[in-house]
């Protein structure tokens, strides 16, 4: 079933420096496009653990996203609420985005690191979890505006059914969408691929949005030809597409997550195949 919208952006909050990051973004971008900010931290095992290592209650966290969201709205002005939920990221998180209608989940990231090299990337699985597109943050917002956004494409399913989202993203931010196409060896592929661009400049010259055209190195990884692209066009970010069923983990990072991570720390919004039909805005 499709989620309802309510013009929310909700953010993952845990009171680190990372969680500073997803609040700065998200208030970024409710501020561009007039939508609400809405704070949820998540009571787990660690976080309660925490508390009563610090010797704190639950009605401090309270206290303390109410100082929060009452500090967005006045210094701001925007909307801001905040919700507190006990259980697991992975599911609870799910579950509020289809509860309050959220158009879209922003959390930060320092990239992955220690034990998650051996487990898999923790951001992954909440990504692939949520119904809604993720935007993953690793900077503060400064002077993001969101008018330039990279579009990797390339023969992974899903890939050009993003342009659903260009639409809705061009609709909201007025961007500039760069098409950066993958190069394949295989001429067989590469026609699929030729196919597959014409599709998407037929649908972005139907709505006049703006958007350039650009190939990838046949050299290289194309996740990191992509960033160093969205580096070279100073683009405000890149949206990718995951797969909930596709098991990407590797020793080396995968495709979405070598994006994700970016060195250079881009946004990415992650939207999951199965999402690709909800659209930002009701375009």
């Amino acid at each position: 079933m499709e989620i309802e919208n309510n013009n929310v952006i909700l953010v993952a909050y845990d009171f680190t420096a990372v969680g500073d990051l997803a609040i700065q973004n998200a208030i970024n971008m409710a501020k561009i496009i007039n939508y609400k900010v809405c704070v949820l931290h998540i009571l787990n095992k660690v976080s309660l653990k925490n508390l009563q290592k610090n010797k704190e209650t639950v009605e401090s966290i309270t206290d303390k996203l109410e100082k929060l969201t009452g500090e967005i709205k006045k210094e701001h002005k925007i909307e801001a609420d905040f919700l507190i939920r006990k259980g697991s990221i992975f599911t609870s998180i799910a579950e509020v985005c289809k509860e309050i209608g959220t158009n879209l989940l922003v959390f930060g990231t320092h990239g992955k690191k220690g034990i998650q090299f051996l487990l898999g990337s923790f951001a992954m699985k909440l990504i692939k979890s949520c119904p809604v597109p993720v935007m993953v943050v690793q900077k503060p917002a400064v002077n993001v505006r969101f008018s330039d956004i990279v579009f990797p494409l390339n023969i992974e399913p899903g890939s050009k059914q993003k342009v659903k989202w260009a639409l809705a993203l061009h609709k909201q931010f007025n961007a500039t969408i760069h098409l950066f196409i993958d190069s394949y060896p295989d001429e067989f592929i590469q026609n699929r691929l030729r196919a597959d661009l014409k599709q998407v400049k037929k649908i972005l010259d139907k709505h006049q949005i703006k958007h350039t055209e650009n190939f990838s190195p046949t050299k290289g990884n194309f996740s990191d030809n992509s960033v160093a692209f969205a580096k070279e066009t100073n683009a405000d970010m890149i949206m990718i597409s995951t797969d909930p069923d596709k098991i990407t983990w590797s020793l080396f990072g995968s495709h979405d997550e070598r994006a994700i991570y970016n060195q250079e720390r881009i946004p990415v919004m992650c939207i999951n195949a199965q999402d690709l039909r909800v659209i930002i805005g009701g375009l």
